[in-house]
């Protein structure tokens, strides 16, 4: 317990005798509530075992490496801040090895490309909320909330038909 905790306890129990001298005695409880200091958890991404075993049955092993580097890169909220030179160039691949490993992500709903809003040449990618995330359960719900229900769905060839 710090040395100015026990002072302002002694404070208010001197403050309260003080206050109840001239009454009946009665009894004091004083209630402390102490916080823990959080200790900060090394980097992480949450990956949901659905998607785990879509990646490890259908994903060709090429597309699989481009999908743990976006893995080790993705920043908050799953955004990927890299360019298919930058990923070519790390993973040891030609660019267009890494575009149709993109494009396989992209086809089976793993990764959502979506246009540059400043620059119209580029795209940002996301990796899908659906399939992992990098971030805390509420920014995870808004952002599953925000974009439409098919760039989600992981596994089309198992949901029942929309008429």
């Amino acid at each position: 317990m710090s040395r100015k905790l026990a002072y302002d306890i002694k404070d208010i129990v001197n403050s309260e005798k003080e206050f109840y001298s001239s009454k009946q005695p009665t009894e004091t409880t004083v209630n402390i509530r102490t916080e823990k200091k959080r200790i900060p958890l090394p980097q992480n991404v949450m990956v949901f075992q659905a998607f785990a075993y879509l990646s490890a049955t259908k994903l060709k092993p090429s597309t699989n490496r481009i999908l743990m580097l976006l893995f080790s890169k993705s920043a908050y909220e799953n955004y990927i801040g890299m360019d298919v030179k930058t990923m070519s160039e790390e993973l040891d691949m030609s660019e267009r090895s890494v575009l149709r490993g993109l494009n396989e992500l992209e086809v089976n709903n793993i990764i959502i490309k979506l246009k540059h809003p400043s620059d119209k040449r580029r795209h940002d990618y996301f990796i899908n909320p659906s399939a992992s995330w990098k971030g805390n359960s509420y920014t995870r719900k808004k952002m599953l909330e925000s974009i439409p229900q098919n760039q989600l769905d992981l596994f089309q060839e198992q949901l029942p038909k929309q008429t």
